[in-house]
């Protein structure tokens, strides 16, 4: 595929979104800046951190489509014991600017790639997923046909549950969700890990499709033994981990 082309700007937050307790989404102002990316790339985000005084660089995935032009959306969850993400989700207000360079990646997928895609992910490793998953309504791609499988610790941590529950009125994208650890009554949702079981239900002709894993690189590891397991070909696995 063509690469992207380099840009470096300063955009400043517009809107900034809480998903979950520990997670929001800042949305950022890129109107005037020739900024193309594919689905699932990510920037690199200078973030001032003032117990230090230093600037600390991170690499964030997009979560926005790249049909939206104007703005920008980064999902943050904010790690324990961490620096940058602590400031971003917790003092981060609207008309704050921030120095963005990207995008970066081979984490990515277009309809050229493969019209059959199945995402796996665990917690903030939806963010690349949902790029995709946004491309995916926003350009009425009806011939693809997309799978999404997310495990999340508790309902209260779901990162965009309603946008995910629209998206599943869509008839070729399939969204299933699964906690880990609390479900609420009433949950008709999946409970547990993923595993090869869940995978064998949901997941129609399995060697058949392009598969993107992300998450935290053991849940990553653990996911691509199970596609081998289940005999889809390397080749046919992408994989991002998250820190």
């Amino acid at each position: 595929m063509e690469r992207k082309p380099l840009r470096e700007f300063v955009a400043p937050v517009v809107k900034v979104i809480e998903e979950t307790p520990t997670t929001k989404t800042l949305v950022f102002d890129i109107s005037g800046v020739e900024f193309d990316f594919y689905p699932g790339q990510y920037v690199m985000l200078k973030v001032p951190y003032p117990p230090t005084g230093e600037e600390l660089k991170r690499a964030y995935s997009i979560a926005s489509s790249p049909l939206q032009r104007n703005r920008l959306e980064l999902t943050i969850k904010r790690k324990e014991g961490g620096k940058a993400s602590v400031i971003l989700t917790t003092q981060v207000k609207e008309g704050d600017r921030f120095f963005i360079k990207g995008p970066y990646g081979k984490f990515y997928w277009t309809e050229e790639l493969s019209t059959r895609i199945v995402l796996i992910g665990a917690g903030s490793g939806v963010v690349p997923l949902m790029s995709i998953l946004r491309y995916i309504r926003d350009k009425g791609l009806h011939n693809v046909r997309a799978t999404l499988l997310v495990s999340y610790t508790s309902y209260e941590e779901i990162i965009y549950r309603n946008e995910l529950e629209e998206l599943s009125r869509h008839s070729n994208i399939k969204v299933r969700i699964t906690l880990t650890r609390e479900a609420p009554e009433g949950w008709e949702g999946l409970r547990g890990r993923i595993n090869a079981d869940m995978i064998l239900r949901e997941v129609e002709d399995i060697p058949a499709n392009l598969y993107y894993l992300c998450g935290p690189p053991a849940f990553v590891d653990d996911m691509k033994e199970l596609l081998l397991q289940l005999r889809v070909d390397r080749k046919q696995i992408k994989t991002e981990r998250y820190d």
